[in-house]
C-alpha cells in the first residue's frame, strides 16, 4: 500500500503555471484597439488573458499565446479590462492543459470577477503567506477556466451536443423565466439525461438551475423596482414568483434588504445607519441619517457631513439608534452579539462579513445591497486611475528615497511597513508604489503584520527621507500629549525632521480603508512629494 502511495504522489502534477502580472486597464485608456490585439511585449513566453469587465462585451474572456494576435469584436475604449500574464514551466502538460481556442468560457462571472480582484489587491504582495495566497487564487483562476473549456473529447465534461443543450437551456430560462420552469423540463430541452443535467449546468454556471433560475428573476426584479412604481405583487408576478410572501423571502436572502427597502434607496430614500462605513455610503452617493463619532477621534470629517448628527459607536449603546428610525443598519463584523439583537429589534439589519482590507469587495458588497453596481465599478475605475497617474508622478519625482509612516500617540509609536494590507499601506506602498523604509532590528516587537511598535530609542534607526505622521489620542490623559515626542531631541535629530520633510496627515482619513479616505490619501501624497 505504502508503495502504490508513493507511485501516486510521484504522478502528481508539478507547477506548471507562474502569474507575471496582473494589470487593470479601464475604458478610455487604451491606445487604441490594435494595442490590445497585438501583443509587444519583450517576453516571447508570456501568456496573456484579456477579462472584459463591462461594455456589451462584459463576461467574455480572451487567450492569447505568445507570439499570436487576438480578435477583439468591441470597440477598445469602450470598455475596461483586466489582463493577466502568465509563463509556463514549458512541459507538454502544462500546454495540454491550454485551451486552443481564443474566446473562453468563465461563467458565473461574479466568481471570476472575485478571484480578480483578490489577485489585483495582492499584486504588490511581499510577505511570504499573502505570496503563497497570490500562488494559490491564480491556480484556482486557471482551474476555473480549464475546467470550462476542456477539448470536446473529455467525456466528464460532456459531448458537444450535450453542452450545447445546456447553454440553450440557459437561454430558455432567460426568456421564459415568468412561466414555471422544472429541472425535468430543462433537461429535456437540452436533450440530456435528467441525473447528468445538473452537473454539467452547475460546471457551466456555478450554481444548481433552480439558484440560477431564482437568481435571474432576483435580478429582472431589481430592474423594475428601480425604474417603475408597480405593485410588489405585480412585480414578483411578473418576475416569475407565485405569490408576494415567497418573491420578498428570497430577495431578501439573495440581496440583504427587501424589495421596499431596495426600492427606496434606488430612489434615496432609504434611512440607513453605517457606522465607520460611511465613506462607502457616501461613494454610492447616498447620505446616511446617523454617522459615526468617537470621544477621542472625532468623526470622519473628510466625509463632509457636518449637517448629519453623530452617533457615539464606541459607548456600545446601540439602542440610541431607535430614535432616528432607520430603514438598514449595515454593521461590520467586529461587535458583540448583544448589540446585533439590539440593532435587529430596531430594523433590518446587515453585517458585511468580507475582511475590510479589501475595500474593493466592501464596496461593491455595499453597492449591491442598494442596486448601485455601476456606481461602485465607476468609482473604483477611477481610483486606480488617479493611483496610477501618481504612481507615475512620484516615480520621476521621488528617485528611489524612502518613506515611512507614523502613528503616535502618547503611549506608542506604531510604524506602517509594506507588509501591510489596509488603512496606510495599501496605498502609500502599494497603489502609488513609494519605497518603504522599514526601521531596523525592531521584528520581533511587530504588533500585527506590516506594524512595530517602536520606541524612542528606536527611532535612531529611522533613517527615512520623508516622514508622514498622524497623532492618535487614544492614550492622551491631557490636551497634546500625543505631541509630546516632536519635543524630544531623539525625534529633532531624524534625518526627515532636520531637512524639513515631516507631513501631518488627518487621522481618520489616513485610519480608513474606504474609496474616498484612500482617494485623499493620494491627494495628500502628491501634495508633499510631488
Amino acid at each position: 500500500m505504502d508503495i502504490q502511495q508513493g507511485k501516486q504522489a510521484e504522478a502528481a502534477p508539478s507547477v506548471q503555471y507562474v502569474l507575471q502580472s496582473i494589470d487593470l486597464i479601464p475604458a478610455g485608456e487604451q491606445a487604441d484597439r490594435g494595442e490590445l490585439e497585438n501583443s509587444d511585449r519583450n517576453d516571447e513566453e508570456c501568456f496573456e488573458l484579456i477579462f472584459i469587465m463591462n461594455g456589451t462585451g462584459q463576461g467574455k474572456c480572451y487567450l492569447r499565446r505568445p507570439g499570436k494576435s487576438l480578435s477583439i469584436d468591441q470597440e477598445a475604449s469602450s470598455f475596461s479590462y483586466y489582463r493577466v500574464c502568465f509563463v509556463t514551466s514549458g512541459h507538454d502538460g502544462a500546454y495540454s492543459l491550454l485551451p486552443e481556442k481564443q474566446e473562453l468560457a468563465f461563467t458565473p462571472f461574479a466568481k471570476t470577477l472575485e478571484l480578480l480582484d483578490e489577485l489585483y489587491g495582492l499584486r504588490g504582495a511581499s510577505d511570504e503567506l499573502e505570496r503563497f495566497q497570490r500562488f494559490v487564487r491564480f491556480q484556482e483562476l486557471l482551474l476555473f477556466l480549464f475546467r470550462q473549456n476542456r477539448p470536446a473529447a473529455d467525456e466528464d465534461k460532456g459531448t458537444d451536443g450535450e453542452r450545447h443543450g445546456v447553454e440553450l437551456s440557459l437561454r430558455h430560462i432567460h426568456q421564459y423565466y415568468r412561466e414555471l420552469l422544472t429541472v425535468e423540463e430543462l433537461a429535456a430541452l437540452a436533450g440530456v439525461d435528467r441525473w447528468k443535467y445538473t452537473r454539467l449546468f452547475k460546471e457551466a454556471t456555478g450554481q444548481v438551475p433552480l439558484q440560477y433560475l431564482n437568481e435571474v428573476r432576483i435580478n429582472q426584479a431589481k430592474k423594475w423596482l428601480a425604474s417603475a412604481d408597480d405593485k410588489l405583487l405585480d412585480i414578483a408576478l411578473n418576475a416569475g414568483f407565485n405569490n408576494e410572501y415567497y418573491f420578498n423571502r428570497r430577495f431578501k436572502q439573495t440581496v440583504g434588504i427587501s424589495p421596499g427597502q431596495y426600492r427606496r434607496s434606488r430612489k434615496g430614500q432609504l434611512r440607513v445607519v453605517a457606522p465607520y462605513l460611511e465613506d462607502f455610503i457616501v461613494a454610492l452617493d447616498m447620505q446616511p441619517i446617523v454617522q459615526y463619532w468617537h470621544a477621542k477621534w472625532g468623526k470622519q470629517d473628510y466625509l463632509g457631513l457636518s449637517h448629519i448628527p453623530t452617533f457615539d459607536e464606541h459607548s456600545g449603546d446601540f439602542n440610541a439608534l431607535s430614535g432616528y428610525k432607520p430603514d438598514l443598519i449595515l454593521l461590520m463584523d467586529r461587535y458583540e452579539q448583544q448589540q446585533y439583537s439590539e440593532c435587529r429589534r430596531i430594523s433590518t439589519t446587515c453585517i458585511l462579513r468580507e475582511q475590510s482590507d479589501n475595500w474593493r469587495k466592501v464596496l461593491r458588497t455595499v453597492a449591491d445591497y442598494f442596486g448601485r453596481t455601476d456606481l461602485a465599478d465607476d468609482a473604483i475605475a477611477n481610483y486606480d486611475s488617479k493611483a496610477r497617474s501618481a504612481s507615475h508622478t512620484l516615480s520621476q519625482a521621488m528617485k528611489g528615497e524612502t518613506v515611512a509612516f507614523l502613528r503616535i500617540s502618547a503611549d506608542h509609536i506604531i510604524q506602517y511597513t509594506e507588509q501591510g494590507h489596509g488603512f496606510v499601506s495599501t496605498v502609500l506602498y502599494g497603489d502609488v508604489g513609494l519605497r518603504s523604509h522599514s526601521a531596523v532590528g525592531v521584528a520581533s516587537k511587530a504588533n500585527a503584520p506590516g506594524m512595530f511598535n517602536l520606541s524612542r530609542e528606536d527611532l535612531g534607526a529611522l533613517n527615512a527621507d520623508h516622514l508622514f505622521i498622524t497623532f492618535d489620542k487614544w492614550h492622551s490623559q491631557a490636551e497634546g500629549a500625543e505631541r509630546e515626542l516632536l519635543e524630544q531631541p531623539e525625534w529633532r535629530e531624524l534625518p526627515a525632521v532636520r531637512n524639513n520633510r515631516v507631513y501631518e496627515v488627518d487621522f481618520l482619513t489616513w485610519m480608513n480603508n474606504g474609496i474616498i479616505s484612500n482617494g485623499k490619501k493620494i491627494d495628500d501624497i502628491l501634495r508633499a512629494l510631488a
